[in-house]
């Protein structure tokens, strides 16, 4: 019989962002979770992070996902991470690790990087800037996101605009 991973849910993403905090993994929360903890619900089934193309980013990475039931990260070598491919774990819910998203990677989306406190717990993820540059690709599942960023935006720059000369 085939085993196939669920949907990630709230309380998934929650353990997984306390997991990686508490091994000091350097990451950035992107794609449809990130959207939802800047506030933009959208239906997502995996978590995708971003981190740095490093062994020593392997090894923590490894280690924070070791709290997912299934164990997939056994499976990891650390080393992989020095070669930038994006890597997939397929454990009881998938987490997307990503060396680069949409050809940006941790260290190109630094500058957009911000702290966010969702549900109680820090999470390391970039801003609506950062994260449109992420979504800019052909994906038709890409699409909706970017439209609902770039309205993000225009209303963040407007009410700025409108701020700054009222």
């Amino acid at each position: 019989m085939e085993e196939y991973s669920r949907p990630a849910t709230l309380e998934d993403l929650k353990t997984l962002l306390r997991s990686l905090n508490h091994h000091h993994v350097d990451y950035f929360l992107i794609g449809g979770y990130a959207l939802a903890a800047h506030g933009y619900q959208r239906a997502t089934t995996d978590i995708d992070i971003v981190v740095p193309a490093s062994a020593i980013a392997g090894q923590r990475v490894k280690e924070a996902l070791l709290i997912l039931p299934d164990q997939a990260a056994k499976e990891i070598e650390p080393a992989w991470f020095e070669e930038g491919e994006n890597i997939r774990i397929a454990d009881a819910f998938v987490v997307d690790v990503l060396l680069n998203a949409n050809g940006q990677t941790y260290e190109m989306l630094r500058p957009y990087a911000q702290t966010i406190t969702f549900e109680g717990i820090p999470v390391s993820t970039i801003n609506l800037e950062g994260l449109l540059l992420t979504k800019q690709t052909l994906r038709e599942k890409d699409l909706p996101d970017r439209i609902i960023i770039e309205r993000a935006l225009e209303v963040m720059r407007t009410s700025r605009h409108t701020t700054e000369s009222g």
